[in-house]
């Protein structure tokens, strides 16, 4: 008996669906598993001072990817036979991690659509865009890495910002930013016969502990996705202030020490699946056109 060709399309059609749906469960998993790696690689390698709150801020993502890498896994009966994977039950017996956030989750839940302005009041408001670009105009870059750091001290951020070492006739400048243990940003800067920077040619994030060129890209798809957020950002800051760019971007990326802790303002939540090339992502995205910088998924944002 011979098949009709569009019942043999049709299965061939749902083949592919599945095909691309185990591709795509596989790449997630790889790139939660490599997510994890990276957090218990900046556990281990903090210096012991730095344990302690930071240390449990961690432990809370690390606990979080787990849950979500739980809830990606696929039992071979549901991929052979459903084009999409079944949910698996969550964690047994939850760790006081999952127990907190549980508990926050609900809290928000009985506020109804006070969720967003309750996160944005608990984050930290830090200076104002204006305050930052009044601060840092015409600043050579010398007097620029001193004054930040100045500011950080202050505020009780690890975060340091130092020249990369070179030759200092070229017209160009390579500066470090450590962001606590977190990860670590190069910005590459053309500057004037004054030493004040007047653009950055190159912004690039890498992970802490990541030994690559900073002509690459990092290997870790968060710090991707960062670069190309950093990009945008330092668009925006020549075009609203070209005079204060170096301050301006120096004081948004200190921001990212709370990449790990700090959950979306929008959907107060952490992981989120952001798109088949980068997956699940912790908010990537610390605003730069807001008079001040606050935590969201790409996504919550559209």
């Amino acid at each position: 008996m011979q098949q009709d060709p569009a019942e043999i399309r049709a299965a061939i059609e749902k083949n592919k669906n599945v095909l691309q749906d185990i591709e795509l469960m596989i790449n997630s998993l790889h790139d939660v598993r490599s997510s994890i790696h990276h957090v218990f690689h900046i556990l281990q390698s903090r210096a012991e001072p730095e344990s302690g709150a930071s240390f449990r801020e961690h432990a809370k993502f690390t606990y979080t990817a787990l849950e979500c890498l739980a809830k990606l896994a696929l039992s071979s009966d549901a991929v052979l036979n459903e084009t999409q994977a079944l949910e698996l039950p969550k964690l047994q017996g939850p760790s006081p991690v999952s127990i907190e956030a549980k508990q926050l989750e609900a809290r928000m839940e009985d506020q109804d659509n006070g969720k967003s302005k309750d996160i944005a009041g608990s984050q930290p408001k830090g200076k104002t865009a204006e305050q930052i670009s009044l601060e840092y105009t015409d600043l050579s870059i010398d007097a620029t890495l001193r004054k930040f750091y100045k500011s950080m001290k202050s505020a009780g951020r690890l975060v340091r910002a130092s020249r990369v070492e070179g030759q200092s006739s070229l017209p160009t400048a390579v500066i470090k930013v450590t962001i606590s243990a977190v990860m670590n940003a190069y910005l590459v800067l053309e500057r004037d016969d004054q030493s004040r920077c007047m653009s950055v040619s190159r912004i690039v994030v890498f992970g802490a502990g990541e030994e690559t060129s900073i002509w690459e890209d990092s290997h870790h798809l968060v710090f991707k996705k960062i670069s190309q957020i950093a990009t945008g950002a330092v668009d925006h800051f020549v075009s609203k202030d070209p005079q204060s760019l170096l301050g301006a971007t120096l004081e948004w990326l200190a921001h990212y020490t709370t990449l790990f802790s700090s959950p979306c303002v929008k959907c107060a939540k952490h992981l989120c699946f952001d798109s088949q090339q980068f997956k699940l992502l912790p908010p990537t995205f610390y605003t730069y056109n807001t008079p001040t910088v606050q935590p969201y998924h790409p996504q919550c944002l559209s």
